[in-house]
């Protein structure tokens, strides 16, 4: 391993889930794309998954957790993070995952002959690579997609995301800051310089009443400043720190050519469809002259800041019959609680509206149970194209999950357990943040509270007994119940009436949700506030 990574390992990273990393919602994507053929049957096989810079490992359990039958693999410069990863496989039960220590730069001409990784498989179903490409430099950059390109199977996919250009051209003035602040303090980026810098480009941009030149050039520097400060330090050091380099699309997408590597689309579902922006900006990316102008054009018309990118190594384009055929049979699942409204949904492409009443029609259908995306299109007298960007935009905006036909044998009852050691290791204080659907195949979010009432919500009993076992729990966990502002609840009776509000909105609106998406017992009754 080289001693001087162009990424810093001496700080560990946040444990983040991220739906696109699902094998389910890559599958998704590309189907959806319709511009290479990955067979759903796929997901009731065994096939094999690599992770490079794979962290704390968080996604790759819940791969493995959702797809026994296949192998993963993830490796990581920072020891912290396998360290962590391999204790919480054990401690999750998983045997289907392995994690080492490695640099990806051996990887380059395919599986190294020395090392940790030496009996790992030759070529894999799928490559994911989630924010690295733009967290390195130019060699470690290249080394990583000659990697993927190398260690895919012909037809396999390769999902690669990582912060662009137009989009961070502002930005980069906090990483250049931060930076330099850095410097001066003799270390690393550090969240404290970070916050320094922006406190000083806040100045800088001078006020409402007097803007000086910088905020004059870079108008929306300030909110992207305001935004960012609840962040999780650790994310913010990984962003802002000195490796990191945005990119531009088009450079990107050479290199990936250059490497046997095609550009079959995104895992940001609604950026599949450049027919969703209004009519001047997408006029403006549909004359482009050919695909990859089109795709320079799409960010800029977007001032996009994070792809999503998928690439397949031999791209071959599915038959209409067989696309057709395998889109209708797609299962549609409702995510929406009871109260949820929306009709117009943030993108990377601007607000979306759809037809508030189809919206709504929608949602009450799919609350009662699950459609095929073909008894949509009949019911609502849809084309493909016109169903495909309603389902982008809201699968994309997490109002609906989208399963595939259920494998046989049904892995619900071996996820049941997985999400049952989670629960235990969410409450006792692990860092994991979600469970796993049986249904969709893909991490649902879980707080604490919620994972605290989950342990308990099929018990039987009336809420307040509820909120008097969660109370006793989370006190013999060593914790705190929390008001909204997050500051401890000293007082028992008010603790308990916290609960019990928290568990009426809970009930009434979560729980339902995450039953209907196979985690808990979904006949169970709820019990009554």
């Amino acid at each position: 391993m080289d001693p001087n990574p162009a990424y810093p390992t001496e700080k560990t990273y946040g444990a983040f889930l991220h739906r696109e990393l699902s094998v389910s919602w890559l599958m998704l994507a590309t189907l959806m794309g319709g511009r290479h053929r990955l067979d759903p049957d796929l997901l009731n096989r065994q096939f094999s998954y690599l992770d490079l810079g794979c962290g704390h490992g968080l996604n790759l359990l819940f791969n493995a957790a959702a797809h026994p039958r296949a192998r993963f693999y993830g490796l990581d410069l920072n020891p912290t993070h396998i360290a962590g990863a391999r204790a919480k496989a054990e401690a999750l039960g998983l045997g289907n995952v392995q994690f080492a220590l490695a640099d990806l730069t051996t990887f380059s001409e395919g599986r190294p002959s020395t090392g940790p990784c030496r009996g790992w498989p030759e070529a894999y179903d799928v490559v994911v690579a989630h924010g690295l490409a733009s967290w390195v430099g130019p060699a470690v950059r290249e080394a990583l997609i000659a990697a993927a390109g190398s260690l895919l199977r012909p037809g396999g996919i390769f999902y690669c995301s990582y912060n662009t250009y137009p989009g961070w051209l502002s930005r980069s003035t906090l990483q250049m800051l931060s930076v330099e602040e850095a410097l001066r303090a003799g270390g690393s980026t550090s969240a404290a310089g970070i916050r320094k810098a922006a406190d000083t480009l806040l100045r800088c941009m001078g006020s409402e009443d007097n803007v000086w030149p910088l905020g004059h050039e870079l108008p929306g520097l300030r909110s992207q400043i305001e935004q960012f400060q609840p962040l999780p330090e650790a994310y913010l050091v990984g962003e802002y720190q000195a490796a990191h380099q945005p990119l531009y699309v088009g450079p990107m997408h050479r290199l990936c050519r250059a490497h046997g590597l095609t550009p079959i689309g995104s895992a940001s579902l609604p950026e599949l469809f450049p027919e969703l922006l209004d009519p001047g900006r997408r006029a403006l990316v549909m004359e482009a002259v050919d695909a990859p102008m089109r795709e320079v054009l799409f960010d800029l018309a977007i001032n996009q800041t994070f792809r999503r990118d998928l690439f397949a190594r031999g791209a071959c384009p599915p038959s209409t019959p067989w696309w057709r055929r395998t889109l209708a049979d797609l299962q549609l699942h409702s995510c929406a609680e009871s109260g949820d409204d929306r009709d117009a949904f943030d993108t990377s492409l601007g607000r979306l509206g759809l037809d508030p009443d189809f919206v709504r029609t929608l949602k009450e259908v799919l609350a009662d149970g699950p459609q095929s995306l073909g008894w949509l299109m009949e019911q609502a007298s849809l084309d493909l194209e016109d169903a495909l960007m309603r389902l982008a935009v809201l699968a994309g905006a997490g109002v609906i999950g989208v399963g595939f036909p259920t494998a046989t044998p049904s892995p619900g009852p071996a996820i049941a357990g997985f999400n049952q050691r989670c629960l235990d290791q969410i409450t006792a204080g692990e860092e994991i943040g979600a469970l796993l659907s049986p249904v969709l195949l893909q991490p649902v979010n879980v707080n604490l509270l919620e994972a605290f009432f989950l342990q308990v919500a099929d018990a039987g009993l009336p809420a307040a007994d509820l909120a008097q076992l969660v109370w006793m729990g989370i006190g013999m966990a060593g914790g705190n119940v929390k008001d909204p502002e997050g500051q401890p609840i000293e007082d028992p009776e008010q603790a308990l009436s916290h609960l019990q509000d928290f568990w009426e909105t809970f009930a009434a609106g979560r729980l339902p949700v995450l039953r209907r998406l196979g985690i808990g017992n979904a006949g169970a009754p709820i019990p009554a506030a």
